[in-house]
């Protein structure tokens, strides 16, 4: 991502698309685990507040190489969690 405002919007696109297919799981699978829905859910809302904090936060703004390294490590943060969230999903069904 070239800018803050596109990072966001990575963000809040991945995650609303994580707890899209988590809220079908929900209202379309027959015998739903609810709770468990639930906690998926949650850790989605969680994870998208804890990212995007760290957006508007970058440590090192003098020294250029350490400001890329921040948000080269966000992006491998970002992939990660979905793959992790997006796993969770597929377990519950």
């Amino acid at each position: 991502m070239s800018n803050r405002r596109g990072l966001k919007k990575y963000i809040n696109e991945t995650m609303e698309l994580l707890y899209v297919d988590c809220l079908f799981y929900k209202l379309f699978v027959v015998d739903a685990d609810q709770e468990a829905a639930n906690k998926v859910i949650k850790t989605i809302v969680e994870t998208q507040n804890e990212l995007l904090k760290r957006v508007s936060v970058n440590e090192g703004k003098d020294v250029k190489g350490r400001v890329k390294a921040y948000y080269k490590k966000l992006n491998l943060d970002i992939k990660e969690r979905a793959n992790t969230i997006a796993k969770e999903i597929a377990s519950l069904g």
